[in-house]
């Protein structure tokens, strides 16, 4: 209520003083040079040369640690499966024909078994690694888990455990 007040006062006040051709407000900054501009860049790069600070800190600093690169990747493999699951079944429902028609069409390729296994752990490996780090997931939310040393040993037993998971569902063991 104060505010709505004040900001009434204020414009009644500036109306006032615009009416009068009162000065109320004086410009003390004024546009900086381009010369200016370039010599603060200089001096910025300059210190930065001399202190033997990294360009890029991105690349130099922050290296990829394994902890983090698991959790990009279980990012990576649930939006992955959002966006193909949502694309297969409406494809699915606007295609002209089953999906058996399109399993003959598939088998039709009679492509190597090399390239039929790579297929299959590219379909297999996400889904087994996200359920593997999901339940990983589960386990911080119970607070188990967070000292650094076992950070590690989980994430490499989860990373483990879905290439066995994985390799269990494309040979059918």
């Amino acid at each position: 209520m104060a505010s709505l007040m004040l900001r009434a006062c204020g414009r009644q006040s500036m109306a006032a003083a615009a009416l009068n051709n009162n000065v109320f407000m004086v410009k003390s900054a004024g546009p900086m040079s381009t010369i200016q501009a370039y010599q603060q860049m200089e001096d910025f790069w300059k210190k930065n040369r001399q202190l033997n600070r990294p360009l890029s800190p991105h690349l130099s600093i922050y290296k990829p640690q394994l902890t983090s690169m698991l959790s990009l990747c279980h990012r990576v493999t649930g939006i992955g499966m959002a966006v193909s699951v949502s694309a297969g079944s409406i494809f699915m429902f606007l295609a002209p024909h089953n999906f058996e028609h399109y399993l003959n069409v598939i088998q039709g390729l009679e492509m190597a078994p090399a390239i039929i296994i790579a297929l299959k752990y590219v379909l297999a490996f996400p889904v087994s690694y996200h359920y593997v780090n999901g339940i990983r997931h589960l386990a911080w939310d119970w607070s188990w888990g967070f000292g650094l040393e076992r950070l590690y040993k989980t994430g490499y037993f989860a990373l483990t455990l879905a290439l066995i998971v994985a390799s269990t569902l494309v040979f059918g063991l």
